[in-house]
């Protein structure tokens, strides 16, 4: 496989065979897919995209696009300096795998680490984030790493919640959903019931999505999200983008609403996004839920997620759902019992000045993590006050 580095935005010209690697690829991961990467270029944080693409020459002498790795270069000191190449990182991103052809893994990360050391103007070393770390790319990167002798740091490592393919609903709450939580959402359900009818139901194929898309956005602006500023909606950018992406995942038939209302009441709303079959199996990932916070005596959203046991673990359904959500999250962390684990890598490049970088790095953190001695010393266990 050879490597290139590519700057601007080819998105138009590869966007064809770019869909076609997405469809073909060991790791399913939607948010460096073409559709939906070009509508994230307009967030602020997303400027300065370099696609680091893969080719394999074939029998026939043509070529087959066969990774993609969106980066950009980590700045610091209003630019002046740049600091690391890592992966693309924007704020919809919530998973940073690559998209290589299954079983080309390896081949690409040989070709890929040449062309990176022989490249400039990336910065002091390499900074992998929000990688799955037993997928098959993370293994051949690792294991190509260890053979050229190149030191590779893990700065960060945590879990988040996945829902596995496996038992129906019903079998998969009772062996791990706490009966008084189980108890509990059917008295919340019984309690919104006696408002109105309650409902839960999908966006259909053929309606318009927009509604829906507004009711998400409002009523995450109506939340905490939005009283911190931190919603779609609170920001013109990032409003527009989401948009975008949900019209356009729905275009594609790839676009889950499931909603929560009581009569014509919207009170919660779960955006999912399901990507394209790959070797591993079918892969979904929860994109966005809202709720109402004026309903939230009767967890509108929790209710809405168990809901989505039955649509996600009925025969048909996703080999993995991936709840997009950070570690440890109070909500679906109850629900979802499996992890998926997640890295972040700091690797050097073939430079020394790039190894010493990396290395004292690693000492800082070392040292930021090393317990803190106490203020006042304290007297030897075992002895007389």
């Amino acid at each position: 496989m050879r490597t290139e580095l590519i700057a601007g935005d080819p998105i138009p010209e590869i966007g064809e065979v770019w869909a076609d690697l997405a469809a073909s690829a060991g790791t399913a991961n939607i948010f460096y897919e073409a559709w939906m990467a070009e509508p994230s270029l307009a967030l602020p944080e997303a400027t300065g995209m370099t696609l680091l693409l893969g080719w394999s020459d074939l029998p026939d002498g043509s070529s087959r696009l066969d990774a993609v790795l969106p980066l950009q270069v980590r700045t610091a000191f209003g630019g002046k300096v740049r600091v690391a190449l890592q992966n693309w990182e924007q704020r919809v991103r919530a998973l940073g795998e690559p998209l290589i052809r299954a079983g080309q893994e390896a081949a690409f990360w040989r070709s890929a680490l040449d062309t990176l050391d022989h490249s400039r103007g990336n910065g002091l070393y390499l900074r992998l984030s929000a990688l799955v770390a037993d997928s098959a790319s993370t293994i051949a990167l690792q294991a190509e790493l260890v053979g050229r002798g190149i030191p590779c740091d893990v700065t960060r490592m945590h879990t988040r919640a996945v829902l596995r393919k496996g038992p129906s609903a019903d079998d998969y709450i009772a062996a791990n959903i706490r009966k008084k939580a189980s108890k509990e959402h059917r008295r919340q359900r019984n309690r919104l019931a006696e408002r109105g009818a309650l409902v839960i139901d999908r966006l259909p194929a053929a309606a318009a999505a927009g509604p829906w898309i507004d009711d998400l956005l409002r009523l995450e602006m109506s939340g905490w999200k939005g009283r911190e500023g931190v919603a779609a909606a609170a920001d013109a950018d990032a409003e527009r983008c989401f948009r975008t992406v949900l019209v356009e995942a729905h275009r594609l038939g790839r676009l889950e609403f499931h909603r929560l209302r009581v009569g014509d009441e919207v009170l919660s709303l779960l955006a999912v996004i399901t990507a394209p079959a790959v070797m591993a199996g079918s892969t979904a990932f929860q994109l966005k839920i809202a709720y109402d916070e004026a309903y939230a005596a009767f967890s509108p959203g929790v209710l809405l997620e168990m809901a989505y046991l039955d649509h996600a673990l009925a025969p048909g359904g996703p080999d993995l759902v991936d709840s997009c959500a950070r570690a440890g999250h109070p909500m679906i962390d109850r629900i979802w019992v499996d992890r998926l684990p997640i890295v972040s890598l700091a690797i050097p490049f073939g430079r020394r000045s790039s190894r010493l970088v990396v290395w004292a790095q690693r000492l800082v953190r070392r040292a930021r993590a090393r317990p803190q001695s106490p203020l006042v010393d304290q007297p030897d266990q075992g002895t007389d006050p």
